[in-house]
């Protein structure tokens, strides 16, 4: 993982592909904890319509570290690592780079570890989907994350009546 201090940060690009210095608001994160502008802030500047950089790579580590360090989990985290994995492989988005490959391929690896031995057994709808989605693609299946991360229960619920005729609650 690169450390937070690393002056690298102030190197990588965002979604926007321009620079964005992630580590203000991982720093942020951990120190004030979050709000809703600085998940829109990472949200924004992490990915931008399917596009990634190595900022949004090197901020994946941190999201993981967050996660482990919370009591209560959060969607955005998970939803935003589950993007930024999946939109990794997209022919316009770059490599990880070098400096970056075995923090980022190490916290994703710790990754559905961490989430189902995580305290929080209380998830919601948004939780358990994206976490669904990092457990899938932590492991490789880009492709059930991608189903996990789409499926809302709503529109399964609506796929499972027309196809087999399951007739199942679309609300908890």
């Amino acid at each position: 993982m690169l450390p937070i201090d690393d002056p690298q940060w102030k190197t990588y690009k965002g979604g926007y592909r321009v620079v964005y210095d992630a580590s203000r608001a991982i720093k942020q994160l951990f120190t004030n904890g979050p709000d809703k502008e600085l998940w829109a802030e990472l949200w924004n500047e992490l990915h931008h319509q399917g596009d990634i950089d190595q900022a949004s790579y090197a901020s994946v580590p941190w999201l993981i570290e967050y996660l482990r360090s919370t009591t209560k989990l959060d969607w955005n985290p998970l939803a935003l690592i589950a993007t930024i994995e999946l939109a990794r492989d997209k022919c316009n988005n770059p490599p990880i780079n070098p400096e970056l490959i075995s923090g980022y391929y190490a916290a994703m690896e710790l990754l559905p570890e961490l989430l189902v031995t995580h305290p929080d057994r209380e998830w919601n709808d948004q939780v358990m989907q994206s976490a669904a989605a990092c457990i899938a693609a932590a492991r490789g299946q880009r492709w059930f994350a991608q189903a996990y991360f789409e499926l809302d229960r709503e529109t399964a619920a609506n796929w499972f009546s027309e196809e087999f005729g399951w007739g199942f609650l679309t609300t908890e």
